[in-house]
């Protein structure tokens, strides 16, 4: 279903000043204040990041109803009120604005929003040195949705970057997923490649910034 035109039209004024409570807007998103198939926090932040990048810069209006209903379930887009909804898409479009901004201007601050969970036997051994490790499943599914919703983008992609996208395509498709069952990657080689993500954004936002012929920031 897509979103109700008041809904998009608040998606689409201008964004304030300030920098997104993220906490906020996690908490907003796990909570019955927002649609029920909403995007989590990070799939919304690998989505924005793609989108951002990627070569069509969609506008967040164009795109909402992914964001309210990635699954396209097709069930009622709901909030808990309408003040809920204005708050909830102010922050989303504070987010989106933020991303923007780190990307164009100081792309080497831009981090991916990530869970942590707790690495395995952390919890037996209190002394453990990686006691957290990084979820980017959710992250890498948000972002490959937001570029499979552009045109044509893996065809405009020269064959580097191709290969920098593999592991967000391993860890955000199903197939993707088949082959990390297969592979077993150690923990050092998976925080490697979490680590990764913000270098894969920012070389994904200068390829087609630079495309499009625009001046993008090199990272320090």
């Amino acid at each position: 279903m897509q979103p109700s035109p008041t809904l998009r039209a608040m998606a689409m004024t201008d964004t304030p000043a300030p920098a997104a409570d993220l906490d906020r807007l996690a908490e907003l998103l796990d909570s019955e204040a927002s649609p029920e198939h909403v995007m989590d926090i990070s799939t919304l932040d690998g989505f924005i990041a793609a989108c951002v990048a990627g070569p069509d810069r969609p506008e967040l209006g164009d795109v909402l109803s992914w964001v309210l209903d990635p699954d396209r379930t097709g069930g009622e887009v709901s909030f808990g009120s309408e003040v809920d909804a204005q708050e909830l898409l102010t922050l989303v479009a504070q987010h989106w604005h933020d991303t923007d901004d780190v990307l164009a201007d100081s792309p080497e601050e831009y981090e991916p929003v990530l869970y942590l969970q707790e690495s395995e036997g952390a919890a037996a051994d209190a002394d453990a040195g990686d006691a957290e490790v990084s979820v980017i499943d959710d992250w890498c599914s948000g972002f490959v949705l937001g570029l499979q919703l552009q045109t044509d983008v893996f065809e405009r992609l020269p064959d580097e970057l191709k290969d920098l996208l593999g592991p967000v395509f391993l860890y955000g498709t199903d197939e993707g997923r088949a082959e990390l069952d297969r592979l077993q990657l150690s923990l050092e080689q998976h925080e490697s490649i979490a680590q990764a993500l913000p270098g894969i954004v920012v070389a994904l936002y200068q390829h087609f910034r630079d495309e499009a012929g625009g001046v993008a920031t090199q990272p320090g």
